[in-house]
C-alpha cells in the first residue's frame, strides 16, 4: 500500500472515532434539550470556536481568506447540511441506539459516496461501480438490519 493511502485510512479512522464521540454527545444532549436546539447550538458553538481560530490565524498572517464564489457556495451548503446532520443525530440516536443509528448513518454515507465516486463528482477520477462494491453496500445494509433493536 502507498503511504498516502495508509495515512488516509488512518485519518478516516480517527475521523470515525470523532464522529462516534460527537454523535454520542449529541444524542445525550438531544435527549436533554431537544434535537433542534442541539443541532443549532452545537453548530453555533463550533462556529464560534472556528471564528476564534480564524481570527488568530489572520492576526499572525498565517493565511489569506479570499474564497472563490464556488467555494463559498459549497461552504454555505455544507454548513447548512451540518446543522441537519447534528439535528438528525440528536433525533435518531436516542430512538435507535448509538450502534444502529451510526451504522444507518454510515450506510447513508456509503450510498451517497458510491454515487459521488462513480460519477467523479468528488473531483477525482471516477471509480467504477462493480459487483464487489455493490456487495459491500449489501453487507452494510445487512449489518444495519441486524443491528436495529427488535424490541
Amino acid at each position: 500500500m502507498r503511504n498516502a493511502l495508509i495515512i488516509g485510512v488512518f485519518g478516516a479512522l480517527i475521523t470515525g472515532i470523532a464522529i462516534g464521540v460527537q454523535s454520542t454527545l449529541s444524542s445525550r444532549t438531544g435527549a436533554l434539550i431537544g434535537p433542534i436546539r442541539t443541532g443549532l447550538l452545537t453548530n453555533a458553538i463550533g462556529g464560534l470556536m472556528a471564528g476564534v481560530v480564524i481570527a488568530i490565524l489572520a492576526l499572525v498572517g498565517a493565511t489569506t481568506w479570499q474564497l472563490p464564489r464556488a467555494a463559498l457556495l459549497m461552504l454555505l451548503t455544507a454548513g447548512a447540511v451540518g446543522i441537519t446532520i447534528i439535528t438528525g443525530i440528536a433525533f435518531s440516536l436516542p430512538r435507535t441506539g448509538v450502534t444502529a443509528g451510526l451504522a444507518t448513518i454510515i450506510l447513508g454515507q456509503l450510498l451517497v459516496s458510491v454515487v459521488v465516486d462513480s460519477t467523479g463528482w468528488g473531483g477525482v477520477a471516477p471509480i467504477p461501480l462493480d459487483p464487489r462494491r455493490l456487495a459491500g453496500l449489501a453487507v452494510m445494509a445487512l449489518a444495519v438490519y441486524l443491528l436495529v433493536p427488535r424490541n
